[in-house]
């Protein structure tokens, strides 16, 4: 992955994300200049509802293109924990409409916002500036409660101009973006601004429901619902009585003392009688901020080690592992690992360091013992499942095929699958996983074509013809149907 967290590009891509979010989603919370903290209030201009069907369909749509415009985070477990952390919230919060998807933007700005169909992204500058779970939790909280209360698919609903030049205006930034960085944020502006312009007060109710639903939803998942609290009070300290914004067209409305002081009412009296050991946090913190350190031995000699927590000493073996001192790692985490044996962020970080230094036997049988006290953990199965591939690819094929049955729609496990389903000389499954994989991925064309694949590998086995044969049914009914929303703007 590349290290440096800002480039000219980079800073350019940010503004463009946070021109272009402002106009296709609900207001984020942030503390920079961002002209999507309030949309407005549609009122009479909703014509109709949009469809779940629709918004999913969007959602897809708008994520695709992000992820050909934005850096996401690319580790494991730490995607692993900000999914099993929302999941949490989402347990709360009543919604069955469809799943919440987390991911997290390598971005320093302290953002966060919902899209269509549930899709919810934190930026790594936001996690790295909260000081606890109940903070993050806060936030995602807040994001959810959007979704819930159908504020997204209320304001797309509006306004056509919402759904169709703000998406148009992603793609005129993508073509251009990068070989002229001011004509993409022009495409931007030109395509939203006026959009923005005639919605200043979109979110202001909004907001305040997303404080109330989000507490609600903080208290019932047993987070210390002051937790967003303290975090609005941050954004106010940085920024003073309200937040710098560049463009005046794209003005927003600042987190108020009131808005603070209704939140804080309500989360005194919503608070839980429980909360939960928030060591996951800890460790997720020290493992994002040591995969963003663009000098990593530098900083390992900053580390303090006068009274330096277990989280604070692994981020410095990462940092050295990082650095390319894979032995020093080895020897702190092996300590840390003996004072926290059930501790899966030290034992994957040991694994992946013996495996530099060619100790794979090691890491192996570590990675087994951890799954013994973490059954069925997606995160470690995959790592073992790969380590195995080598030289027990019918081990790792086993372990794999075990783990799809247990998560079916997790693409990160069918990937892993397809792969030692290869490496054992299972062509058919190896396709048919690769196609599972990719629909999971929204990548239709490339499923049906391996699914199709799986099936000529299938002569013999009529069952799995037929099942093959539906499969790709249904994708190709997908693609028309996508088809069709494009034509009419969906």
């Amino acid at each position: 992955m590349n290290t440096s967290n800002r480039s000219a590009h980079g800073s350019v891509r940010a503004a463009l994300l946070g021109s272009l979010l402002g106009a296709c989603l609900a207001a984020p919370l942030t503390l920079q200049a961002s002209p999507y903290d309030n949309l407005p209030d549609m009122g009479e201009a909703i014509d109709r509802d949009i469809t779940v069907a629709e918004e999913l369909a969007m959602g897809e749509g708008f994520m695709h293109a992000l992820k050909r415009q934005a850096i996401f985070v690319d580790h494991p477990l730490l995607n692993h924990y900000i999914q099993s952390l929302g999941e949490r919230l989402a347990g709360a919060s009543g919604w069955n409409a469809y799943p919440f998807h987390f991911t997290v933007i390598r971005d320093d700005q302290v953002n966060a916002f919902a899209a269509p169909g549930g899709h919810i992204s934190l930026f790594s500058g936001l996690i790295l500036r909260t000081d606890n779970e109940n903070e993050l939790a806060g936030v995602m909280a807040h994001e959810m409660a959007h979704v819930t209360q159908r504020h997204i698919a209320r304001m797309i609903a509006g306004s056509s101009m919402m759904s169709l030049t703000a998406l148009a205006a992603l793609a005129a930034a993508a073509l251009v973006g990068g070989s002229n960085p001011q004509a993409a944020a022009a495409a931007v502006n030109l395509g939203i601004a006026g959009a923005i312009q005639q919605q200043i007060n979109f979110t202001r109710d909004h907001e305040y429901e997303a404080d109330r639903i989000g507490i609600q939803i903080l208290s019932g998942a047993s987070f210390d619902p002051q937790g967003m609290v303290s975090f609005f009070e941050k954004l106010s300290r940085q920024e003073g009585d309200g937040f710098y914004v560049h463009n005046e067209l794209l003005r927003t409305h600042p987190v108020t003392t009131h808005r603070i002081a209704e939140a804080s009412s309500r989360a005194r009296e919503a608070r839980p009688s429980k909360v939960f050991n928030q060591t996951d946090y800890a460790y997720a913190k020290a493992t994002l901020a040591a995969l963003l350190e663009p000098q990593p031995l530098a900083s390992a000699t900053h580390i303090d080690k006068a009274h330096p927590s277990h989280a604070t000493r692994y981020q410095e073996a990462l940092l050295l592992a990082r650095g390319g001192r894979h032995k020093d790692a080895v020897a702190m985490l092996e300590g840390l690992l003996k004072a926290n044996s059930d501790n899966p962020w030290i034992a994957t970080a040991l694994a992946d360091s013996y495996r530099q230094i060619r100790e794979d036997d090691k890491a192996q049988a570590l990675l087994q013992n951890q799954l013994a006290l973490f059954p069925g953990h997606p995160v470690i199965t995959i790592e073992l499942g790969q380590l195995m591939m080598a030289n027990r690819p019918e081990q790792a094929y086993r372990l794999l095929r075990d783990a799809v049955r247990d998560h079916p729609q997790d693409s990160a496990i069918l990937g892993a699958f397809a792969e030692t389903a290869a490496r054992a000389g299972r062509p058919a499954e190896h396709h048919e996983a690769m196609g599972l994989f990719f629909i999971q991925e929204r990548r239709l064309p490339e499923a049906r074509a391996e699914l199709e694949t799986a099936r000529a590998y299938s002569a013999g086995n009529a069952i799995a013809r037929q099942r093959l044969a539906a499969m790709i049914e249904n994708v190709e009914t997908e693609i028309i149907e996508a088809r069709r929303r494009t034509q009419e703007g969906f």
